[in-house]
């Protein structure tokens, strides 16, 4: 018998072991959830990038802090039962803090969470600037990280490519994947060659790809899937789609003195948030006539 596959982790580390490589929508609340859903996805990726962006209007330099992850994985959470990646960037401190990091991440909805070796403050991956914590450093998280999870998927990622040079990098996926991690995530990694050493390194564990707008983009991922490739984020690229039709309908709205023709129709927006199966229960619900004539 084919045992059930209970929670979002479960399912991810199932797809995550076999078949297609897997997609991951960027997705910072509710809303962009239901729409990733909708449109096919099959896990959320989150990013916190995105979230220091649409929190705080801030770039990704260190501002956005555990608590502030936790409450947008609960906004995301509230629009989907897909499996949830959430950045947890370096894990919020040491060993004691990043254990505790997990433990919220999980009960706030994280399917998996990916931990990175920089030291804090951290800054995105592909910016000037950033800094390698030290291996024995990062391994003790990772090993804290391991322990105190119960289901969630465990994903090490290394700075190290752009950072240190490929050596460095391999040197510490060889070591992420002794200490306990689930798959491994090299930023920077764009081409075959390079996901196939690391997937090697790593004693064959599942390689995550990053597919931002703020670097330059890997192969394919069905190029990179040979190589081991198994899970591809896309943590921007609606929201920098997004971004850009709300600049334009803003700019239509002072230039023209009206609300610009929609692209989706309110019942279409209202049907994602789900309003004609909530007005089926609300009928359901209704007491009949007789009984409001009665308690009035």
């Amino acid at each position: 018998m084919t045992p059930q596959l209970v929670t979002p982790a479960d399912r991810l580390r199932a797809r995550l072991a076999g078949g297609a490589p897997l997609l991951a929508a960027g997705c910072h609340d509710a809303l962009s959830a239901r729409l990733a859903a909708q449109a096919g996805f099959e896990a959320i990726h989150l990013s916190g990038a995105l979230v220091s962006a649409v929190t705080f209007g801030l770039p990704d330099l260190g501002y956005v802090g555990a608590t502030d992850m936790v409450e947008a994985l609960g906004r995301v959470a509230a629009g989907t039962d897909l499996p949830i990646i959430a950045d947890a960037d370096t894990g919020y401190g040491d060993p004691l803090q990043v254990a505790e990091t997990v433990r919220r991440y999980e009960r706030a909805g994280a399917a998996a969470l990916h931990l990175e070796d920089q030291v804090m403050p951290k800054r995105c991956g592909h910016m000037a600037g950033v800094r390698l914590a030290g291996l024995p450093e990062t391994v003790a998280r990772l090993r804290a990280a391991a322990d105190a999870r119960r289901r969630l998927v465990l994903i090490a990622r290394t700075d190290a490519l752009n950072a240190a040079g490929e050596d460095e990098a391999l040197r510490r996926v060889a070591a992420f994947a002794e200490a306990g991690a689930d798959a491994i995530f090299v930023e920077g990694a764009r081409d075959s060659a390079t996901v196939r050493r690391a997937h090697e390194a790593a004693g064959g564990l599942p390689v995550v790809v990053n597919y931002s707008a703020a670097g330059h983009a890997p192969e394919p991922i069905d190029e990179l899937a040979r190589a081991g490739a198994r899970l591809a984020l896309f943590p921007v690229a609606a929201a920098l789609a997004g971004a850009a039709a709300m600049s334009a309908a803003y700019r239509e709205i002072l230039t023209g003195r009206r609300a610009p023709e929609p692209p989706l129709s309110w019942a279409d927006f209202t049907t994602v948030l789900g309003l004609p199966g909530l007005a089926e229960e609300e009928e359901r619900w209704r007491p009949a006539a007789s009984d409001r004539e009665e308690s009035s």
